[in-house]
C-alpha cells in the first residue's frame, strides 16, 4: 500500500512537471502533498473564523502623483500557521474551489471600502480586484459580480477585474464571452503580469481590455530615466497605441518612476508611494495624499 502511494505521487508530480515524463518519488514530495492537503483545512474554516483580510495598495497618477484607487490583495492569517502567503494558498483555494466563495467575499469587501471613500467625497476612486480562472470559468461568474456591484451600491465602471496572463490559455470562449458582458456592465479589464507568460499580442487586440499591468520584473531592470532602451517602454507604447490604461507594478525607485512619466505610463503601484495598507491606513492614505486638492 505505501509503495503504490508513492507512486501515485511521483506520477501526480511527473504530470504537474509534463507529460512522458520520468519522476522518481522522494519524501519532499510527500511533504509538499501533505502541506497542500493541511493548508486545504485550514483554509476551509478561515472565512468562518475572520482569518482572511484585504489589504489596499494605493495606484497612482504618474503625472499627478495623485491617488487614482487601489488594488485589493489578499492576505491570511491562520492562528497555527502564522501568516501564509498568498503564492502558497492561492492555489489550494483553486484547487478546492473555495476560491469562489473566498472571492464572491473579497469582490463585496473591496467595494463596500471604495464605496466608503466615494462617499467621503473621493468619487473619482476605483478598486481593482484579482480574479481566478475558477472563478471566471463558473457559469454566473457575470451575475455574481452584479451581485456586489448592487449590494454595495458601486458604479461599475469604477470596479476593475484584473486576470493573469495564464487564464487566457484556457476555456478561450467561455472567458472571452463573461469578459465581454463584464465590460458590456462598463466594469474595466486589467491583464496583469503582462511580458511574463505566453500570450501573443494578437491576444491583447482579440480581448475586451482596458488595463494593461506591467509586471515588476520589467521594472527592475530600469536604470536610466531616460534612455529608452528598456524592453518596458516598448511594452509602454503598445499598450498605449491599443487604447489601454498602463500601469506599472513594483516601483521603488525615482528613477523608474521618472522613466515611467518619461514613457508616459498612465500609473504606477509600488514601495516608492506605498506598500499595501490595511483599510484604516488606506482611508488615512487618501486623505493625506489628496488633502491639498480638496482644500
Amino acid at each position: 500500500g505505501e509503495l503504490l502511494k508513492c507512486a501515485d505521487i511521483a506520477m501526480f508530480q511527473s504530470k504537474k512537471t509534463g507529460k512522458n515524463r520520468a519522476v522518481l518519488y522522494n519524501n519532499n514530495m510527500l511533504s509538499a502533498i501533505n502541506e497542500r492537503m493541511n493548508l486545504g483545512e485550514y483554509l476551509h474554516d478561515a472565512l468562518e473564523r475572520n482569518e482572511l483580510d484585504v489589504m489596499y495598495q494605493p495606484q497612482i497618477n504618474t503625472e499627478s502623483r495623485r491617488i487614482t484607487g487601489f488594488e485589493a490583495l489578499l492576505r491570511w492569517n491562520n492562528r497555527i500557521l502564522g501568516k501564509v502567503t498568498p503564492d502558497k494558498f492561492i492555489s489550494v483555494a483553486e484547487e478546492t474551489h473555495l476560491i469562489i466563495p473566498i472571492g464572491d467575499w473579497i469582490l463585496t469587501k473591496a467595494c463596500r471600502f471604495i464605496k466608503k471613500m466615494q462617499s467621503q467625497g473621493y468619487p473619482h476612486l476605483c478598486i481593482s480586484v484579482n480574479i481566478s480562472m475558477i472563478q471566471l470559468l463558473q457559469e454566473n461568474f457575470v451575475n455574481r459580480v452584479q451581485r456586489a456591484l448592487e449590494e454595495t451600491e458601486i458604479d461599475p465602471a469604477k470596479l476593475e477585474l484584473e486576470i493573469t496572463e495564464s487564464i487566457l490559455m484556457e476555456s478561450h470562449t467561455i472567458i472571452t464571452t463573461h469578459l465581454a458582458r463584464l465590460r458590456s456592465l462598463g466594469i474595466g479589464i486589467a491583464l496583469d503580469d503582462f511580458g511574463k507568460g505566453y500570450s501573443s499580442l494578437s491576444y491583447l487586440e482579440q480581448l475586451p481590455i482596458t488595463t494593461l499591468k506591467i509586471d515588476k520584473i520589467f521594472i527592475d531592470g530600469i536604470t536610466d530615466a531616460e534612455k529608452d532602451t528598456s524592453i518596458t517602454g516598448n511594452i509602454v507604447k503598445i499598450g498605449k497605441k491599443l487604447g489601454l490604461s498602463v500601469v506599472a507594478e513594483g516601483v521603488e525607485s525615482e528613477v523608474q518612476l521618472a522613466y515611467l512619466a518619461n514613457q508616459q505610463c498612465d500609473k504606477i503601484q509600488g514601495w516608492i508611494f506605498s506598500k499595501a495598507l490595511s483599510e484604516e491606513d488606506a482611508e488615512k492614505f487618501v486623505i493625506e495624499n489628496l488633502a491639498e486638492i480638496t482644500t
